[in-house]
């Protein structure tokens, strides 16, 4: 089976690189992988220390500070991962010099791969804001069974993206350089750590344009209003990732010969 010219023994490299991804991470270290677990652990009890138990934020209606912390959670939580993602594919193959000049293989899965390293940093932050949920009160119900779409839809997202900055970074490295301040911009321009309603009207009009507002909205739809997430969001965002995805693809596979005389 040929899917995008991709087959079932580039599914195993691909299963390997990742792996390789998240040991050379934390190489060296005396925690090795559990970093992956601890950073975003930590990170998120300090949201919820600040948020819940010093500035003592309440959304309107809400009972306890912990509903802030909650829904702050279930929009953070995801971009943990996207930042994650993106940063790490961005330099994928900019990193793998050596195998890109030295192997005989399809590039364009050394991106595909960095990009679900961030599924850790999301499955950490899950299970914490579930332990939240219940430890406020709160209900799960049958809705997060509908979380594997979304988290599916926004890893295709991710990849779409990462897959065109990796190719970029090869030749403009400035890029790697600049993400960090450009997801900065994007994440407070996106509602995360307030309501979509107290935006200014122009925009609420280019959020709508914002795929990382639609995955968000899509989490909270889920797990704060025990809801199904809005359709046309969810398909909005899925349309736009495979077409960026199929685009970048091409574009890397015609750019990909450069890279030798690049790295």
């Amino acid at each position: 089976m040929n899917l995008l010219g991709f087959n079932r023994f580039d599914l195993r490299l691909l299963i390997n690189l990742l792996r390789m991804n998240i040991r050379d991470r934390y190489l060296g270290s005396s925690l090795g992988i559990l970093w992956a677990i601890v950073n975003p652990i930590f990170m998120l009890s300090i949201f919820t220390y600040i948020f819940g138990f010093v500035f003592k934020i309440k959304i309107p209606g809400s009972e306890t500070t912990l509903d802030y912390v909650i829904w702050l959670i279930s929009g953070y939580g995801p971009w943990l991962a996207t930042t994650e993602s993106i940063m790490v594919g961005a330099g994928s193959v900019v990193g793998a010099t050596g195998m890109v000049k030295n192997m005989a293989f399809k590039t364009e899965l050394l991106p595909i791969a960095a990009t679900f390293t961030g599924l850790i940093n999301l499955v950490v932050s899950l299970i914490f804001l579930f332990a939240l949920i219940i430890f406020s009160g709160g209900s799960i119900t049958w809705h997060i069974f509908l979380l594997p779409l979304v988290i599916m839809i926004q890893f295709i997202w991710l990849a779409a993206i990462t897959i065109w900055l990796s190719a970029i970074a090869v030749f403009v490295r400035d890029i790697l350089q600049l993400l960090p301040n450009i997801l900065l911009v994007i994440l407070f321009a996106t509602p995360i750590f307030y309501p979509f309603e107290n935006m200014p009207d122009i925009i609420k009009l280019i959020s709508y344009a914002n795929p990382f507002f639609h995955i968000a909205e899509s989490y909270r739809a889920i797990i704060i209003n025990n809801n199904t997430p809005n359709l046309w969001s969810i398909l909005f965002v899925l349309v736009l990732s495979l077409m960026l995805f199929i685009w970048g693809l091409k574009v890397f596979r015609r750019t990909k010969g450069y890279f030798d005389s690049l790295l």
